[in-house]
C-alpha cells in the first residue's frame, strides 16, 4: 500500500526510510491509511509534482490550465483573454530555463499558446529540456549568459539549480558535483542572433549570482526593453528603487509589480498606455 501511494502521488518509488516509517506506523497502529495520504499530499514534493499529475490523470483536458477547476473551463478562457491584452507579441525569453519544474515560460507556452526562447548553459540539460517541453513552440539554445563573450567554468551545483558561473554562490548550497568549460555570450547578441523583438513581452532571468549583472548589461548596451520581466533576486524584502545593483535607468524604465520567495516581477513603464492609449483611471 505505501509503495503504491508513492509511486501515485510523488510518481516514484518510496525511498527505504519512508517505506520503513509509513509500514511499521501502519501495521501497529500508530497511523491511518488517511493519515499516510496526508503526509505525502502535503508535501513539498506532492506539490512540485501537481501539474505532471494533472496532465497523467486528465489527458483530455489538453486545452485547460492545469489550475483551472471552474464549471466548464470558463477561468482558461479569462485567463487567455486578460493575458493577450497585457502583451503584444506573445514572445517569451527564459535565460537558466534548466527544466519544466519551477519554470517561469511552460505554462505560458504550454496552455497560452506563447512561443519562446530558452537559454540553458549546462549542455547536460538540453535533452532532459526538450522531452520535458515537447512539442511546444520554442528555440533552444546551448549557452552561458554574462555581460561579455568569451568562456567560462560553470560550477555543477549539488542540484541542477544552484549550478553558477560564481563558484562561491553555488557552494552555498552544498558542495559541488564538478564544472564544465562553457561558451559565454551577452544576452543582446542571443537576441539579435534569434530575432527576437526589441519589445518581447517576457523575459525571465534565473542565473545564480549573475542575474543582475545581465540585466544592467541588457539595458545599458541595448535597445531591449522586454515588457514583463521576472529576475531572481533573492530575500531584497520590500523592494525598493536602487535597493539591487542595478543601473540606475533600470528604475527609470521599470516598476516592480509583484514580489515571490525569490523573485522580482517588473513592468516597463509606459506598457498600460502604449496597449490603451492612456493610463487607466
Amino acid at each position: 500500500m505505501v509503495d503504491t501511494l508513492y509511486r501515485k502521488l510523488l510518481l516514484r518509488a518510496p525511498d527505504p526510510s519512508g517505506l520503513e516509517t509509513y509500514t511499521a506506523l501502519l501495521r501497529e497502529g500508530g497511523a491511518t491509511v488517511a493519515h499516510v495520504l496526508d503526509a505525502l499530499m502535503t508535501s513539498p514534493e506532492f506539490f512540485a509534482n501537481r501539474a505532471e499529475l494533472a496532465q497523467r490523470c486528465y489527458p483530455h483536458q489538453r486545452d485547460g490550465f492545469f489550475a483551472d477547476i471552474s464549471q466548464f473551463g470558463e477561468v482558461s478562457t479569462l485567463l487567455r483573454a486578460m493575458i493577450d491584452m497585457s502583451c503584444t507579441n506573445k514572445i517569451l525569453v527564459d535565460v537558466g530555463v534548466m527544466g519544466r519544474s519551477g519554470s517561469n515560460s511552460y505554462d505560458l507556452l504550454r496552455w497560452f499558446g506563447w512561443q519562446g526562447l530558452l537559454v540553458e548553459a549546462n549542455s547536460g540539460l538540453i535533452g532532459s529540456i526538450k522531452a520535458q517541453f515537447g512539442p511546444l513552440n520554442y528555440r533552444i539554445v546551448n549557452s552561458a549568459v554574462s555581460d561579455h563573450a568569451g568562456t567560462a567554468t560553470l560550477h555543477i551545483g549539488s542540484s541542477d539549480g544552484v549550478s553558477s558561473l560564481n563558484e562561491g554562490h553555488s557552494r552555498m548550497f552544498g558542495a559541488t558535483r564538478g564544472s564544465i568549460t562553457v561558451e559565454l555570450e551577452t544576452l543582446p547578441a542571443i537576441l539579435e542572433r534569434e530575432q527576437i523583438p526589441l519589445h518581447f513581452d517576457l523575459l525571465s532571468i534565473d542565473i545564480e549570482g549573475e542575474d543582475m549583472k545581465v540585466l544592467s548589461h541588457l539595458i545599458a548596451s541595448s535597445p531591449y526593453r522586454p515588457n514583463w520581466i521576472i529576475v531572481e533576486a533573492g530575500d531584497v524584502g520590500d523592494y525598493r528603487a536602487g535597493s539591487l545593483p542595478l543601473i540606475a535607468a533600470f528604475d527609470e524604465l521599470y516598476e516592480a509589480v509583484g514580489q515571490t520567495q525569490a523573485n522580482l516581477i517588473f513592468r516597463r513603464r509606459g506598457l498600460v498606455a502604449a496597449l490603451y492609449g492612456a493610463a487607466p483611471a
